[in-house]
């Protein structure tokens, strides 16, 4: 296999075509993540593929919650970046650029875009069509992932509207979850849009088939977006220790809002690459063409320190309309596998909550969490560098950030919890 790493110089970047590009978008905690460990798995043995994944929140879980081994449970290379702390599509567009640019200088044959669920596709695609990128990338198939049993609700958001208009094929993902009644709804939805979709289907547990990806390929036309404005206020807190709206327009009533740059590698059980680019503490205004306004507040810091010293990290920013909260713990804690699983869990239940998601170090081994809903995905992880929760609210009316890790901090073992007494007693 070719080195990936070697960056390719401008004549043979352009002797070698085009690099495949799909977006693997829909909804927070629709099953996106689980959906790229499928194609991950089951991807040809002889390409090399790189991931860009984006979130919303500070902490950075989703590339560590990603786990691509292959059918024989090997752990084949990939590149993984991560932009955390905003949407890629407007206040983290400056670093979606920076690293697509550094992933497209690479020999990879094909690239995996997952947005936060909050994210507008618009932004996202305007960035794919700027000068320098737009003549190394294909964009194939945009794959919409939504959830069946919601589909009302989801709709009603400004950027799930602006995903579905923008993909070329909608998937109703879990469809073991819902009912007959639900899946035939919306098939009828998905097949009446307009202009038509390449596909509209059905899957269980994110099994997207490999083919779909490449179902649209050598475009023809532009790829329809609606558009939009982002609105929210994100405060950033860092402490230590401690339309398709044409078809389905009764059913929108758009409503919606929305860098520390830090990178590095994490140490994984697995050998692909991950590297983290967080911003924030940024003014930013940025408008397209529907009905928000966006302020993002936040500064540049370097990267996390989370140690024997400094053994829990808490970051959190709080808006109006979408606020997040998690921690990073030091690799040494443990945690009581029953306590931290009930405690994710009432997480996921609290009103309000859109997602929760963790890996942590427990007594029974290190385990990954991806709870939304009555959704859930609890397994085994390879991921070994620290502990990770983190939770997204909808507005800020959710328990207050001490309350929550105080929460945290009683599911520690025995043995972690006095460690960290007499860890805070030295200081």
């Amino acid at each position: 296999m070719t080195n990936a790493s070697e960056k390719e110089t401008s004549t043979e970047l352009e002797a070698r075509g085009s690099i495949p590009v799909n977006i693997i978008c829909g909804p927070l905690g629709v099953g996106k993540t689980t959906s790229i460990n499928h194609l991950l798995k089951n991807r040809p043995t002889d390409e090399y593929w790189a991931v860009l994944v984006n979130e919303y929140g500070l902490i950075g879980l989703d590339a560590a919650l990603m786990e691509p081994v292959d059918e024989h449970g090997e752990a084949p290379e990939v590149e993984i970046r991560e932009v955390s702390g905003g949407c890629i599509c407007c206040s983290a567009g400056t670093m979606f650029s920076v690293c697509l640019r550094v992933l497209l200088q690479k020999k990879i044959d094909r690239l995996l875009i997952e947005p936060t669920g909050l994210a507008a596709l618009s932004g996202i695609l305007d960035t794919l069509e700027l000068p320098g990128i737009r003549e190394l990338v294909d964009v194939r198939s945009i794959v919409c992932l939504l959830d069946a049993t919601r589909l009302r609700e989801d709709l009603i958001q400004d950027a799930v509207a602006d995903q579905v208009e923008a993909a070329d094929i909608l998937v109703a993902n879990r469809s073991d979850l819902a009912t007959q009644e639900e899946l035939d709804k919306f098939s009828r939805w998905g097949e009446r849009l307009f202009p038509p979709k390449k596909l509209v289907s059905q899957i269980e547990r994110g099994q997207i088939p490999l083919e779909s990806l490449d179902l649209v390929s050598e475009r023809e036309t532009r790829i329809n977006r609606a558009g939009h404005k982002h609105g929210t206020d994100h405060v950033h807190e860092h402490e230590h220790q401690h339309s398709q709206a044409d078809e389905h327009a009764h059913e929108h009533a758009h409503e919606h809002q929305h860098e520390h740059d830090h990178a590095h590698e994490h140490d994984h059980a697995h050998e692909h690459k991950h590297e983290h680019a967080h911003e924030h503490k940024h003014e930013h205004s940025h408008e397209h063409d529907h009905a928000h306004e966006h302020q993002h507040e936040s500064s540049v810091e370097s990267a996390i320190v989370c140690d024997a010293a400094t053994p829990i990290v808490r970051k959190a920013h709080h808006s109006s309309i979408t606020s997040t909260i998690g921690w990073i713990c030091f690799n040494e804690l443990i945690f009581e596998a029953k306590s931290i699983s009930d405690w994710l869990h009432d997480l996921a239940k609290l009103r309000g909550a859109k997602r929760v998601k963790a890996v942590a170090r427990t007594n029974e081994g290190w385990w990954a969490f991806n709870l939304a809903g009555d959704a859930e995905d609890v397994h085994p992880s390879g991921y070994r560098r620290d502990s990770r929760f983190e939770i997204i609210f909808d507005g800020d009316e959710g328990p207050k950030d001490e309350e929550l890790e105080s929460g945290l901090r009683d599911c520690l073992s025995q043995a972690s919890a006095e460690a960290l007494v007499q860890s805070s007693s030295l200081m």
